[in-house]
């Protein structure tokens, strides 16, 4: 039977979260995924199975450092010491905000932006992936699915920063550096520039940091935003996977 709908999509995650055992859930979502027939159910199993049946973010951050081992060349952020956590701090919060659509989807009229559902699954993962499971699981079942949500919604509401007010600032400190790149595709520009945000919304230090420099003036905000865009096309150029023939030899 193939996938060919989102909803056709959930019914199937609600169907493996039922299994009892991990190995046959991460076995049927694996053949879930390779029935579906459009990309966009097939990108929604990917993301549940990574963040619900996986281990979510680490299990993520430990693919990354397995195709890290095998990158030839090694990202120059990465030589150094801080320039090491930095490239893995942001490479976290882009895994964050690519698995908040899952929440997203599911929770279709949750009001929080991207970036908040982000800073909910970095600081409260497991919370949030059992009342995901929760909403998936209850078929239908709307106390079920509406107490799933009310969780969700406070989980993610209680992420929000102090600095919330300002995050207007961020926006347009990233939206100026960006349009200052004549090489950059006019039609990507507030895509890219909202992904930057996104970025430095998602960790308190960051954002801070960059809010600091934007009221001392425009040169230090510049760099900073300039050196996270740097980061993130690190980590976009990195493949998805290590080569099969040097896992093998790590196995």
């Amino acid at each position: 039977m193939y996938i060919r709908t989102r909803e056709e999509a959930l019914a199937a995650v609600a169907d493996i979260l039922d299994l009892p055992d991990r190995r046959a859930q991460i076995i049927q979502s694996s053949i879930a995924i390779m029935t579906c027939l459009d990309c966009d159910p097939r990108d929604f199993l990917v993301d549940c199975q990574a963040l619900l049946i996986e281990d979510g973010l680490e299990a993520l951050r430990a693919r990354r450092e397995e195709v890290l081992e095998t990158a030839e060349p090694m990202p120059l952020v990465v030589l150094d010491p801080e320039g090491d956590r930095q490239f893995r701090d942001t490479a976290s919060a882009l895994d964050a905000l690519r698995l908040s659509s899952v929440v997203r989807d599911v929770f279709s009229d949750l009001r929080h932006e991207r970036w908040m559902v982000a800073r909910a699954l970095l600081r409260r993962e497991a919370e949030v992936r059992s009342r995901l499971s929760e909403a998936i699981r209850s078929r239908g079942n709307l106390e079920e699915f509406r107490r799933a949500r009310r969780a969700v919604d406070e989980i993610v509401g209680a992420e929000r920063p102090s600095w919330a007010d300002r995050a207007g600032t961020l926006r347009a400190a990233c939206l100026v550096v960006l349009r200052a790149d004549p090489s950059l595709d006019p039609d990507s520009l507030h895509q890219e520039a909202e992904e930057l945000f996104e970025v430095f919304a998602a960790d308190d230090a960051r954002a801070r940091a960059l809010l600091e420099a934007v009221d001392r003036g425009p040169h230090e905000s510049v760099l900073q935003v300039l050196q996270l865009r740097e980061v993130v096309a690190a980590l976009r150029a990195l493949p998805a996977e290590a080569p099969a023939d040097d896992l093998s030899k790590a196995a």
